[in-house]
């Protein structure tokens, strides 16, 4: 557990940094309008639709260690040919777009490994190493918040330097990882097979859909609304810069750490469902909040509370579909439940930034708080979402060898 954090770490913490300092290249950098902000902030996410099933693939056909060991390598190196060509003068909206797409496409690969790979460090405690995991990388990322909100004075050569010698280093802590070990006997289908059954399983299963339709609705809405919309707010209606979108972020990241580390010490939660729906339903309230055109404090406590009903929502809905998910088939099983927040957020940037530029940054608020709030009435009428709890041991002994048990 200890090198599995570690190595997550050294991959979030860079993160933590491109979730400030990307949208503030494109919006305060380079000074690029709101829909030229929604299509950048695409970019990074377009390759998760065509590619993160195929990371599933790869996640269940290979040894998951092997495979972040290359992520690590060749995640560290678009971060330094940026900054190399920042410090030349050479910086353009069309690279930061190559930027984006490369690494969007790397984490296409890594995301279903390491999801994967946190069943072998769990054990039974599912939800509980969720949580704490969840907890310990938002942690981190506003570790890179922070070192992003100096993007105004150190200035994005540095940055982006750093955020390339970190995820390098992970690779120390991967290489203490142990090994996968493989049955012989496994015969491999078509790849376009293999990857249709994380599917079937995904959709058939009444515990995984309910829970990957929800977490699409927070791909759509309200990623969208988190790496376009606030920024864009802070920009423009509170006149902001770098370390106001650094600080709104770590606003929202410190109430999910405080929603999980209360979710640990209480040992998780028995009605999973009944907690996911609540989490996102409260999430649309606060959120259509800011459509008031709050004071400046009053925003950042918003924020705030929303990102305690983000962490009820994460917690509950990657812990549901980690114990449902088989052994044989968890990265591809993963790889489907990130496609639903991965997949949904190319689109969701992409209206952010075109309703902002049509009804403004206030009115756009309304759209994801009554797109997710529609979306949780839907699955509530039309599952049995709001009594799920957690699997049995025994369910989750079956779970681990046949897909038909989830």
């Amino acid at each position: 557990m200890p090198w599995y954090l570690a190595s997550a770490a050294s991959y979030l913490l860079p993160g933590g940094i491109q979730v400030v300092l990307f949208p503030w290249l494109v919006a305060v950098y380079l000074l690029e309008s709101p829909e030229r902000l929604g299509l950048a902030q695409m970019s990074a996410q377009i390759p998760a639709v065509f590619l993160i099933l195929v990371g599933g693939l790869i996640g269940d056909r290979f040894d998951q260690r092997r495979i972040l060991l290359l992520v690590h390598l060749a995640a560290a190196l678009p971060p330094w040919i940026m900054a190399w060509l920042i410090g030349r003068g050479d910086l353009s909206y069309a690279l930061l777009i190559l930027y984006a797409l490369t690494g969007g496409a790397i984490n296409a690969i890594s995301q279903p490994a390491r999801d994967a790979l946190l069943n072998r460090v769990a054990g039974d405690a599912i939800q509980r190493t969720v949580t704490l995991v969840l907890g310990i990388n938002f942690g981190i990322q506003i570790v890179g918040f922070g070192m992003a909100s100096l993007a105004d004075t150190l200035g994005p050569v540095k940055l982006m330097l750093i955020q390339g010698s970190v995820v390098a280093l992970g690779v120390f802590a991967v290489l203490r990882l142990p090994p996968a070990t493989r049955t012989t006997d496994r015969v491999y289908q078509h790849p376009l097979r293999e990857i249709a059954e994380g599917l079937s399983i995904c959709f058939r299963s009444p515990r995984i859909r309910p829970a990957w339709i929800l977490t699409a609705a927070v791909g759509v809405f309200f990623v969208g609304t988190y790496i376009v919309l606030i920024p864009l707010i802070i920009r423009d209606i509170y006149h902001g810069n770098a370390s106001d979108i650094s600080l709104a972020f770590a606003c929202n990241m410190l109430g999910t750490i405080l929603t999980t580390a209360f979710l640990v010490l209480r040992g998780g939660i028995h009605k999973q469902g009944r907690a996911l729906l609540l989490g996102l339903f409260s999430g649309s309230l606060v959120i259509g909040l800011i459509t008031f055109n709050l004071p400046y404090w009053a925003f950042f406590v918003v924020i705030f509370l929303w990102g305690i009903g983000g962490g009820i929502t994460m917690s509950m809905s990657r812990a549901i579909v980690q114990e449902s998910a088989p052994k044989t088939h968890r990265a591809r099983v993963m790889s489907v439940y990130s496609l639903a927040m991965l997949g949904g957020m190319p689109f969701g940037s992409l209206l952010m930034g075109y309703s902002v530029k049509f009804f403004g940054p206030l009115n756009a608020v309304l759209f994801p708080a009554g797109g997710v709030m529609l979306t949780v009435l839907v699955v509530y009428f039309t599952s049995s979402m709001w009594q799920l709890t957690p699997l049995s041991s025994s369910a989750f002994s079956d779970a681990e060898t046949t897909p038909e048990t989830v």
